[in-house]
């Protein structure tokens, strides 16, 4: 029942955000923010398919990793928030991801571990309709309009059951 509730509260924050989207027949292209915690390719790889699939350009799709600066691997090239980005009162110094979060998007999605603490703020400030991020307890409910339930190495299933929610949601407009 609960998660009824949770799919209906989304259906009417995305119809919100589709109708800022659209300007009489014509449909102006969507804004989709991905936050990762990975340096991987795989996982990166697979979200620039989503934006292939919803036909996004470059512009209106971009990805931020929030990483501790310990892990390793440079992959990413693009947007990454560590630790030293924050200031001591936790305000985020970076100008970059600052503009990431305050860009009017229509889709955030959090795709990270439980324990980003990281991820959790740039989830709470950032400027999204619909905030889609993994069902991972009691300490994402408040975070996220749309939690879909995958374990982390289950990307492809989260992904297909984002776009399928989405579809749902454009329809319903």
């Amino acid at each position: 029942m609960l998660s009824n509730l949770k799919i209906g509260v989304a259906k009417r924050r995305m119809a919100a955000a589709i109708k800022r989207s659209l300007s009489g027949d014509e449909r102006q292209s969507q804004r989709i923010g991905v936050i990762l915690d990975r340096d991987d390719e795989v996982l990166k790889s697979k979200f620039l398919k989503l934006k292939k699939d919803l036909d996004l350009r470059d512009p209106d799709f971009q990805m931020v990793v929030c990483k501790d600066e310990g892990q390793k691997g440079d992959v990413f090239q693009g947007l990454v928030f560590t630790r030293k980005d924050l200031g001591w009162n936790g305000k985020i110094r970076n100008g970059e991801i600052t503009g990431f979060a305050q860009q009017e998007m229509d889709v955030l999605i959090s795709y990270t571990e439980a324990d980003n603490k990281l991820a959790a703020l740039l989830v709470s400030v950032a400027n999204a309709g619909l905030k889609v991020g993994r069902e991972e307890g009691h300490s994402s409910a408040g975070l996220f309009n749309m939690l879909i339930s995958t374990g982390f190495d289950e990307v492809d299933i989260f992904i297909a059951e984002l776009k399928r929610y989405l579809k749902i949601l454009n329809n319903s407009e």
